[in-house]
């Protein structure tokens, strides 16, 4: 059942206008949030915080430089399994099924003086696609009622915990598709590889959705001294998605879960990490080269001046 949405609050962000640099990049979102979101000069998308949970994201100027070009500030997402599901998401402009070849991520970056995941707890760091009418805000269920409501979600799923058990941590592309139950799981499909993504320097993170061969692929990237994103080789990972049925998606979003099985985690707490996200990019097409399809280091580079210190290569 769709959950309610019990807090609004609309965070201006700015907008890189990536219709200057190609066609293709036309109904592309592309959000700058290393500036003051109180700063109301952007005419471009609305970031808005929804959910019970809402002060789990807001904006903070004090995340220091990472390199020569960037500049302090970003979006602060706090991922707390025992917190109150929030997420902060952007309209895309439209409908996105899976029929449809789409690219989305960020660039972000984990914390490592405040991070705690149980070894023997299971909750992600998420950023998602979702359905704003469809897609609710209990991912994990809970003892008294296993089922979840986030139907219509296309996720980048990051699993940090690392069991004595089964190994980890764990990236997993994962998509709920359309609603066929009154659980989410029942239209599900992931994949997982055991990927870390590094603590205190900025990652780029992204998934692009292939509609002919019915795959959503995760790659994550190092931003090197320059802003120029280098992939972190072995951190490819592929969910085949030909078991969904379907699926229809109208934003992005940060999505902070609340954990239903939080209490079974020995320490009290499966997750608390606190995300410093700098970018969010959202952009139809597929990845190409050579000038063909979008350019990665269009929708990820982060140097220069450019808009808001983001530029095209």
């Amino acid at each position: 059942m769709f959950r309610s949405k019990t807090a609004r609050l609309a965070l201006p962000v700015f907008v890189i206008a990536v219709a200057a640099f190609q066609a293709a990049y036309a109904s592309a979102v592309i959000l700058d949030l290393r500036s003051d979101p109180e700063d109301t000069s952007s005419s471009g998308p609305v970031l808005f915080i929804e959910g019970p949970g809402a002060s789990a994201v807001d904006y903070t100027g004090g995340t220091p430089a990472a390199f020569s070009s960037d500049r302090r500030g970003s979006l602060l997402a706090t991922y707390d399994g025992a917190h109150a599901a929030t997420r902060a998401e952007v309209d895309l402009g439209g409908f996105y099924t899976q029929d449809d070849d789409f690219v989305f991520g960020a660039v972000l970056m984990l914390d490592s003086a405040t991070f705690h995941a149980d070894p023997f707890g299971f909750h992600p760091i998420s950023l998602s696609l979702i359905n704003q009418v469809t897609t609710g805000f209990d991912r994990s269920g809970d003892p008294g009622d296993f089922r979840a409501d986030t139907f219509d979600t296309v996720e980048i799923a990051y699993f940090p915990q690392v069991s004595p058990l089964f190994g980890g941590p764990f990236l997993s592309p994962s998509v709920f598709g359309e609603q066929v139950s009154d659980d989410a799981f029942a239209n599900f499909a992931f994949g997982s590889s055991e990927t870390a993504i590094p603590f205190d320097v900025p990652v780029g993170i992204i998934a692009e959705h292939v509609a002919s061969n019915e795959t959503l692929v995760v790659t994550l990237y190092m931003m090197d001294g320059t802003g120029v994103p280098v992939e972190i080789q072995g951190s490819r990972t592929v969910a085949q998605l030909s078991s969904i049925s379907g699926f229809a998606v109208n934003a992005l979003a940060i999505t902070a879960c609340q954990d239903g099985f939080n209490a079974f985690s020995p320490s009290g707490l499966s997750l608390h990490a606190e995300t410093s996200y700098e970018r969010l990019l959202f952009a139809p097409g597929r990845l190409g080269t050579n000038g063909s399809g979008l350019s990665l280091s269009t929708l990820l580079r982060v140097a220069g001046e450019g808009a808001r210190g983001f530029t095209a290569r």
